[in-house]
């Protein structure tokens, strides 16, 4: 299948910004399950970004403004080819070792909720596979999608807690058992084509990978109940949704501001 991608980040002030800095992780890789035909980043300042690979593997640009202005416009656009792969990853270049997935954040930590939720699958599964389709399973039982109740700072516990979120706190929750159980998984930001045509969303999907022997990383997504196939395009990774984050960045100036994000699928309808 080809994506076509537009991806667009508005930031708008209510006062003028002197010095803004932004970290851009917009780049997505070559998989088993895409292969990226083109692909750009328009933003102030990205001819002089500088540039390097993060310590979860992801391509990061650095951009910067100074001088007061009202707002920033952050575009990525690009062709990516997809294939089903059922989910499998694999391993990818620059990762570090699992064993940095395992590590516990503070939008993942486990309350007593999680810790028992956790504990009813310890050696339920001797095939980690079946393991992580139960899991998900389990989080779909308890969890209601539903978008405007939670936000970027809700945890894993408290989101299970409300008993609804969005595929950030699905993923969230996901990761937290799976660490409570101490087995090694990550937060993935990407994109999902629901229909074939072409659709404007307004957020990134999410999902996680959990590396699995024999496999290398495979992709499971809890809030749709299933592996990652030619729908999705794979963006970058981290511990959480804040590591993983496609924008992020601090500024200097007073007032609030204000973040608008539209994502702009289209599937040629002759494919």
């Amino acid at each position: 299948m080809q994506i076509r991608i537009e991806h667009a980040t508005a930031y708008s002030y209510d006062e003028p910004v002197r010095y803004a800095v932004q970290e851009l992780r917009l780049t997505p890789v070559d998989t088993r399950g895409q292969k990226i035909v083109d692909w750009r980043i328009e933003a102030p300042g990205i001819e002089r970004a500088g540039t390097w690979i993060d310590g979860f593997g992801n391509r990061v640009h650095l951009i910067s403004q100074n001088g007061d202005h009202g707002g920033l416009l952050i575009r990525a656009s690009g062709l990516v080819e997809t294939a089903n792969c059922d989910g499998i990853v694999g391993h990818l270049p620059n990762m570090p070792p699992a064993g940095v997935f395992a590590r516990v954040t503070a939008l993942t930590e486990a309350d007593r909720a999680i810790e028992a939720l956790a504990a009813g699958f310890r050696g339920r599964h001797r095939d980690p596979i079946a393991l992580y389709h139960a899991l998900m399973a389990a989080i779909r039982e308890r969890m209601k999608f539903d978008t405007g109740h939670t936000d970027a700072t809700t945890t894993a516990a408290a989101a299970l807690k409300a008993g609804h979120g969005v595929c950030q706190d699905f993923a969230h929750i996901f990761l937290a058992i799976c660490r409570r159980l101490g087995l090694p998984a990550r937060y993935v930001t990407g994109y999902l084509v629901a229909d074939e045509g072409e659709a404007e969303v307004e957020a990134n999907h999410a999902w996680v990978e959990a590396e699995v022997a024999g496999l290398g990383w495979v992709g499971f997504d809890p809030a749709n109940g299933i592996c990652p196939d030619e729908h999705y395009v794979r963006l970058a990774c981290g511990l959480d949704a804040t590591t993983a984050a496609p924008v992020r960045g601090i500024r200097r100036g007073a007032g609030p501001d204000r973040l608008e994000v539209r994502v702009t699928l289209k599937v040629p309808t002759e494919q």
